[in-house]
Formats: C-alpha cells, structure tokens, sequence
C-alpha cells in the first residue's frame, strides 16, 4: 500500500486546481444521479401509458367482441329451441351437434354457460322472468324452473340466467 506523506496532504489540499477538480467531480456526480432518476421517471410514466394503452386496447376489443358474442348467445337459444322440438332421434343429433359447435366456439371467446342454479334466487346471475306461488315459506325466493340459460364472459354476467321463481304470497 501507498503511504500517504503528511506533507503531500497538505501539498494538494492548498493547490486550488485540486479543489476545482474535486468541485466538478462533485458537480458531474449530482447530475448522474439527477439523470438516473429522471430516466427511472421516464420508464415509470412510460411504463403506466404502456398498461393505459393496453387496457383501451383490451376494452376496446372487448367492447367489439360483446355484440357478436350476444348475437352467438341468441343462436344458441334458437337451435336449443330447435333441438326441444325435435322428435325424430336423426334430427336431433344433427341439431345437437351445431349446438356442442356454438357452445364450442362461445367457449374459445371465454364465454361460458352458467350451468350451477343455486337454491335461492340470486339477482347477481339471475333474472326473474316471473313468479309462482311457494308451498311453504322454505320454498320462498326458491327458483322454479329455467327459462333461458345464462352466460358469463370471463369475469361478468353477458346475459342472466331467466327463471321463475317461487314467491310466498
């Protein structure tokens, strides 16, 4: 190791070109980290336009997609019905099988039926089409019957499940 003489300590600590020296080092040194957090600022906004627009992307696309998504859900309905009245056992496969082919192709666009009818009528997943009346006060708020079946589109309701529910009167 170097030895550090006292007397070239206080050689350089009297030259003035080593304290400009040291004053401009110091200078350089704030800028670097005045750059380095405007450039962590720049990638922090940059960052969170990115999600913005990939969100108004997504919801965008989205909002697109429901129209036809309904329109799929209205079919589907239409060859249920046809599929109902139905006798013959030929037509009625070739009828199931479009059927399995939108709830297919729904299922590739994270549409899904909703296939649980929980006990009690619940107005986040179900829309009471009409009432009957309930045989005991268990049976209030009970659902009856399904009238048309329901679908989700990942996380929300695109339409109710219709039913008829069961009302204490």
């Amino acid at each position: 190791m170097d030895e550090v003489r006292p007397d070239t300590v206080s050689a350089t600590a009297a030259d003035p070109r080593v304290d400009k020296l040291l004053e401009k080092i110091s200078i350089l040194e704030q800028l670097f980290v005045k750059r380095i957090k405007d450039d962590q600022a720049h990638a922090a906004a940059y960052n969170a336009l990115y999600q913005d627009m990939a969100k108004y992307r997504d919801d965008a696309f989205r909002g697109a997609q429901k129209p036809l998504l309904k329109g799929l859900v209205l079919l589907y309905d239409t060859v249920k019905r046809s599929l109902d009245g139905l006798s013959d056992a030929a037509g009625r496969e070739a009828v199931g099988l479009h059927l399995e082919e939108i709830v297919e192709l729904l299922h590739r666009h994270d549409v899904e039926r909703i296939a649980e009818t929980p006990a009690r009528f619940d107005r986040t997943i179900q829309q009471a089409l009409g009432t009957q009346p309930a045989e005991s006060p268990e049976d209030d708020q009970t659902i009856a019957r399904v009238v048309r079946d329901g679908f989700r589109w990942g996380s929300q309701v695109l339409r109710p499940q219709e039913v008829v529910i069961r009302v204490r009167k």
